[in-house]
């Protein structure tokens, strides 16, 4: 059995089979799994199988099943920790089903989407999970491309991408219970963060934004911009540095809040004491900033499973992640 190791040959079934002094078809039984082999058969092919260092071919699985052992995803800013805590979530499903999970990302880039969609389809990944830039195009290439592979909308409404399915957070849960407490705390001029129209992917945060401030009689203000870090740092603190800005900042994500602290601060103003600023994810770090941010919560590990178990047809249905609000420093009342 060292003899394969020493002469660098890959073990095959065949020698799993003849190691363990049984059949190819009932060696194929064990390893995958399926009924037919008692436990304590297939316990001892398993030991032979693992002494020999047999690892199944992937590309021989894939002509066999006409199964991908790989899936794509795509995020549109991999610098937000909560994409990578999404993957972390998904590749540990993976593992599981000796899947391979790549990570690709569009940098808020619609022609670098399409660029990964490309590559993966040439690839042949069995199935796509995407965080999209804009109306999601790309995903009706995806799906021309790879007619029937398996497609997942990530933390994303993609109104018009048609039969997919979606994970998110419960965006009108999030945005409403944000809005709320900051009317509730005396706010009338609510800044709301956002991208661009060509780069929107949320539409349903921007609709429940404009209809809580209609409820609420409030003008909407929003703040576009194209959500990286600089410009949003850049955009904000030129909002924040005028004379008519908002008392109150709410945005998509912790990361962004982030950047909305440093623009606040590069104008002089203080967080909480001149302008609340609410996020939207919490993040482990955000609890540390000063003051700790306001926040809704959300698990993002269970986007990534869930987002998983429909890359891996356990599921079709849409998800939606439960949020909850999490009130630190930096609310405040309004000034004045």
């Amino acid at each position: 059995m060292e003899a394969h190791r020493e002469q660098g040959r890959r073990p095959t079934i065949d020698a799993v089979a003849r190691a363990a002094g049984v059949s190819r078809a009932l060696v194929s039984f064990a390893l995958n799994g399926k009924p037919g082999v008692s436990a304590e058969r297939r316990a001892a092919i398993l030991a032979v199988a693992e002494e020999l260092g047999y690892r199944p071919d992937p590309v021989a699985r894939e002509l066999r099943t006409g199964r991908s052992q790989m899936f794509g995803f795509i995020v549109r800013n991999v610098a937000n920790p909560f994409f990578n805590d999404v993957l972390a979530a998904m590749q540990e499903a993976a593992f599981l089903d000796d899947v391979t999970v790549v990570a690709m990302d569009s940098e808020y880039s619609a022609d670098r989407e399409r660029r990964h969609i490309r590559t993966l389809a040439g690839r042949r990944v069995g199935a796509l999970a995407i965080a999209p830039v804009g109306d999601a195009a790309a995903v009706a290439e995806w799906q021309a491309l790879r007619p029937g592979a398996r497609t997942v909308i990530v933390n994303s409404s993609a109104a018009t991408a048609g039969p997919v399915s979606r994970v998110a957070p419960d965006s009108t849960a999030a945005v409403t219970l944000a809005v709320e407490h900051l009317v509730a705390r005396g706010h009338r001029d609510i800044g709301f963060l956002t991208a661009p129209v060509g780069l929107l992917s949320d539409e349903d945060r921007l609709r429940t934004y404009l209809d809580v401030c209609l409820r609420h009689g409030l003008t909407p203000r929003l703040l576009q911009t194209d959500l990286r870090g600089d410009a949003i740092a850049a955009d904000v603190a030129a909002v924040l540095g005028g004379r008519d800005r908002p008392t109150a900042v709410v945005t998509n994500s912790d990361f962004a809040a982030h950047f909305v602290y440093h623009a606040a601060r590069r104008v002089g103003l203080r967080v909480g004491a001149d302008v609340s600023v609410v996020g939207h994810d919490d993040l482990e770090t955000s609890a540390l900033l000063d003051p700790p941010l306001t926040t809704v919560r959300v698990d993002r590990r269970w986007i990534g499973a869930a987002a998983y178990q429909r890359l891996a047809g356990r599921a079709d249905q849409d998800a939606a992640a439960p949020v909850e609000l999490v009130v630190r420093g930096s609310t405040a009342a309004a000034p004045g």
